[in-house]
């Protein structure tokens, strides 16, 4: 583990690994037709039921040579589904350890899930662990994500001074980060670790502290126990169990809604049904093995569709669009702070913040006032996922600007060669970095954008991803989509090579950014979820 001491607190880690051996890390433009924009758009990313962290992992996990079983392992098996279709299946397992008369418990949480992007089938893993001491307090975590194109591993131990300290490494890169750590801090399995060590009563309230890594933040669960209620739970069987409601809160008080779970939850409390407001309704049964394991079937939930925002009025020409003013509507969000205001674009909010008008407009390399001579060095720093000192991208970087003048033409040039090489467009991968990219050259929108990002990295600009919303001209409204801003002429400008624009049209809604160095490159799809089934667009003046 890059400059971390890799003992802690007696317990021995081999490099391989925690849990089991790793196996190596080994819109168009004028010409393009409304299909192409809707194929390379992204629905965003997935979330599972442990807080549903927006990465899909392929993760692996081992012991090493550290400890001995010292019972019989506690297993159990829910079934996924979101929108009422049945997704996949989470597999939790809990095996006591001991060492040097000393116990403590490895959790390991595995989440399959199969689901369609148009003609497409996604199939992703992950697997999370943690080794926590009898009383739940965590000493170590490990998580493997692999979208498809390598793998990016996030791991830590927790020191005695009170700290994680915590790396993520994929393609070779490294980077990290500490976390200020607490003995009351439990890993992301912490709400069915509470209910299952001591039962809750009907009106009791609990509150918890969980690390989530994908946002690489501590986050504040209250529990609040309502009534018993009866529930239906498959194949006609209906039982009545305590229905648990939940709020997650920052450490600092900010409402994370999209984190928000209700719980039903038998007398031994386990639970036996969640629910979660996302995508349109994210909820797990409990089940048995052969049940979890049984293949999902040709009815496969189509993510990209279920995520498109439907305008009544539709946008033609949409890649021609110079200034959109739009209505904003939702019924139960806060729009305030949801949309940025920049350059591009402008929010005007009602008081309650559930409504309001947004007006975008294309800028192009010198719109707006100047910035800073010098932006922060991670817009320009290699990272797992925007591996700009990769040889080949360096070589292409090079290579397509040979003979260009100045870093505007040398983004155009890039921008340019992205748009024209990655041929194969799909959504079959669900986030590659830029290293597969270049060599695979196929992809959707987010291939398009981390490959841009380490391109311009490699020939020295600095660049940034952006998630946001584009409208498909196919699909008759708004869907998820991920573009750049390259930093020239000491402004943040947008370009998008997915569509081969330059000067980005104004049906282009920016939700978040993020430059993807950190150790927690997918906290800024947050937005994405937020607004999921939520938020209603309507154009009332494009132009």
């Amino acid at each position: 583990m890059a400059g971390h001491n890799r003992q802690n607190r007696h317990i021995r880690i081999e490099r391989s690994g925690m849990f089991g051996h790793s196996k190596g890390m080994n819109r168009r433009n004028a010409h393009r037709t409304d299909m192409s924009r809707m194929k390379r758009m992204t629905p965003g990313r997935l979330w599972n039921r442990r807080w549903l962290p927006c990465l899909i992992t392929s993760f692996v996990t081992v012991l090493g040579a550290f400890a001995q079983e010292a019972a019989q392992s506690l297993e159990s098996w829910d079934a996924i589904f979101i929108s009422g279709k049945r997704v996949g299946a989470v597999h939790t397992k809990v095996t006591p350890l001991e060492e040097k008369g000393k116990k403590y418990f490895r959790v390991e949480v595995t989440t399959n899930l199969s689901f369609k992007r148009l003609n497409d089938t996604v199939t992703m893993r992950q697997r999370f662990g943690t080794i926590e001491t009898a009383e739940g307090e965590v000493l170590r975590l490990d998580t493997r994500t692999n979208s498809g194109g390598g793998e990016i591993r996030t791991f830590g131990d927790v020191q005695e001074s009170g700290e994680l300290l915590l790396t993520m490494e994929g393609n070779g890169q490294n980077r990290n980060a500490t976390v200020p750590w607490g003995k009351d801090v439990r890993g992301p399995y912490a709400v069915e670790q509470s209910l299952a060590r001591k039962k809750i009563a009907e009106g009791e309230e609990r509150e918890l502290k969980s690390y989530v890594p994908d946002l690489n933040k501590i986050i504040t669960i209250k529990l609040m126990a309502r009534k018993s209620e009866p529930i239906e739970l498959g194949g006609g069987v209906k039982r009545d169990l305590l229905r648990v409601d939940s709020k997650v809160t920052t450490t600092e008080g900010s409402h994370i809604p999209e984190l928000d779970t209700t719980y039903w939850v038998d007398e031994g409390g386990q639970i036996l049904k969640t629910f979660t407001d996302a995508f349109g309704g994210y909820t797990t049964y409990r089940t048995t093995k052969e049940s979890a394991e049984a293949p999902v079937g040709n009815e496969r939930l189509d993510l990209l569709a279920s995520s498109i925002i439907k305008t009544a009025s539709r946008i033609n020409a949409s890649e021609t669009v110079r200034q959109g003013k739009y209505t904003l509507k939702t019924t139960d969000l806060d729009l305030k702070g949801l949309i940025p205001d920049d350059i591009r674009q402008k929010t005007t909010l009602a008081e309650d913040g559930k409504s309001g008008t947004l007006e975008v407009t294309t800028q192009d390399r010198m719109s707006g006032p100047e910035g800073p001579e010098t932006v922060a060095e991670e817009y320009l720093a290699a990272s797992p996922l925007v591996n700009s000192d990769d040889e080949r991208i360096q070589d292409v970087a090079t290579t397509a600007t040979r003979g260009v003048a100045g870093d505007w033409l040398k983004v155009v040039a890039l921008n340019n060669w992205v748009s024209r090489n990655i041929r194969r467009k799909n959504f079959a991968v669900a986030f590659a970095p830029a290293s597969t990219v270049v060599r695979s050259l196929s992809g959707d929108c987010t291939e398009h954008s981390v490959l841009l990002a380490a391109l311009c990295r490699a020939a020295g600009i600095p660049a940034k991803t952006v998630v946001g919303l584009v409208y498909v001209d196919s699909l008759g409204g708004f869907g998820f989509h991920m573009w750049n801003e390259v930093y020239v002429n000491r402004r943040w400008v947008a370009v998008d090579a997915t569509f081969r624009q330059t000067e980005v049209d104004a049906t282009h809604i920016k939700l978040g950014e993020s430059s993807l160095s950190t150790v927690a490159p997918y906290e800024t799809f947050l937005s994405v979820v937020r607004v999921f089934n939520r938020l209603a667009i309507e154009p009332t003046d494009v132009q």
